[in-house]
């Protein structure tokens, strides 16, 4: 009966000894997953600026970014761009081609890149600019404040949350 009770109490234990390290290992993976998710993988390079053809509204917000120390190289044809402002929120479309001077209305492109290949993975050491061009205006008049979010797959998306000042020129600093 004894013999019983210990083989029963081994075999219950290898059981739960079993479920415990699978389950740590769940967590584990899960918890790096997160890690890597939560981490901003991106970060502005310099001053957003907008650029305007009037001084009523801002046509064009030119972003410059750059990987986080130590950040894994981004694939840009896996980025979106949603803008949110007071009156709308709308996903920016990606300008065809990607590396443009200047999109479409409603679209981003990649206006600029500096210390760059030809391709569109922005690695370490290098800084895109990128050119936003938003189909409604309304939020980018004076004293109105917006925000861009720039998300790469899989990753934490970049928020730039600007105000537009009182007074806009053709190339206006967006604090």
């Amino acid at each position: 009966m004894l013999i019983a009770f210990v083989i029963v109490a081994a075999i219950f234990a290898y059981v739960v000894l079993t479920a415990g390290i699978l389950f740590s290992g769940e967590s584990q993976s899960t918890v790096h997953r997160g890690v890597h998710e939560a981490g901003s993988s991106i970060t502005l390079a310099r001053t957003v600026y907008g650029v305007s053809k009037t001084r009523e509204s801002i046509d064009y917000i030119l972003i410059p970014i750059e990987l986080t120390a130590g950040g894994e190289p981004i694939d840009m044809n896996t980025v979106s761009i949603r803008i949110v402002g007071q009156a709308h929120a709308r996903i920016v479309t990606q300008n065809v081609p990607l590396i443009d001077v200047c999109p479409k209305v409603g679209s981003w492109s990649v206006q600029e890149r500096f210390n760059a290949d030809s391709d569109a993975l922005l690695e370490g050491g290098e800084r895109y600019v990128l050119n936003i061009s938003p189909d409604i205006k309304t939020d980018y008049k004076p004293y109105k404040t917006f925000v861009v979010e720039i998300k790469p797959a899989g990753r934490a998306a970049l928020r730039v949350e600007r105000t537009v000042p009182g007074s806009i020129d053709k190339i206006t600093s967006l604090t």
